[in-house]
């Protein structure tokens, strides 16, 4: 029996591009920003799935990054604290075998779009990537395992405001259907439960 694999993603458009690859039932729209956020990840808790990935896009801090690198977050630097993602390794790995240009690190949720200053004071911190939302979301999973992707739009260097933006969400939004299916593999791998009956047939 496959898991089954919740990916929340914040904005419609996000929705509309994972659903594409994964289906209506396997993705849901959980809102934008921090406040919506929270009432999802309340919501969702009590909900029936074995696997969380929290998906979408995200404003990139270091210096490399270009739009349309895909990040997975390592931990997660929210008002709360520190969310550690102990299976960040394992979902790079997966999203790395099927070609895309991952980085894997420290994500930061705020409360609001981050610009010019603060955007430098967050990558001094190592952050890779800043959102809204995955803190909060990443308290649905519980003790199920659970992974955050986000795909960069906007750097230092291509700030959200300027004209170029509207192509780069274009490419971007196209990524991320693109790692849909990765997500869904991956998804198979990490659930207690499919490992525990497998490991039952071998013996």
């Amino acid at each position: 029996m496959s898991p089954r694999l919740l990916v929340c993603a914040p904005l419609g458009l996000e929705a509309r591009a994972l659903r594409a690859a994964l289906g209506e039932k396997s993705v849901r729209r959980t809102g934008y920003g921090p406040r919506r956020s929270v009432r999802s990840a309340t919501a969702l808790a009590a909900a029936d799935f074995d696997v969380l990935v929290i998906a979408g896009l995200a404003g990139g801090l270091d210096a490399d990054l270009r739009s349309g690198d895909v990040i997975v977050a390592d931990e997660l630097r929210g008002p709360g604290g520190i969310v550690h993602c102990p299976s960040a390794l394992s979902l790079a790995a997966e999203l790395r075998r099927a070609g895309f240009p991952v980085h894997c690190g420290p994500i930061v949720t705020t409360d609001h779009v981050v610009h010019g200053t603060r955007r430098a004071e967050l990558a001094r911190t190592g952050a890779l990537a800043v959102d809204m939302e995955s803190a909060a979301l990443a308290e649905a999973a519980g003790s199920r395992p659970f992974g955050v992707v986000r795909v960069v739009i906007d750097t230092g260097r291509q700030p959200l405001l300027r004209p170029g933006t509207p192509s780069r969400a274009l490419a971007a939004l196209a990524r991320l259907h693109a790692i849909g299916p990765c997500l869904s593999r991956w998804g198979r791998t990490v659930s207690p439960g499919i490992r525990s009956a497998a490991s039952k047939e071998v013996h």
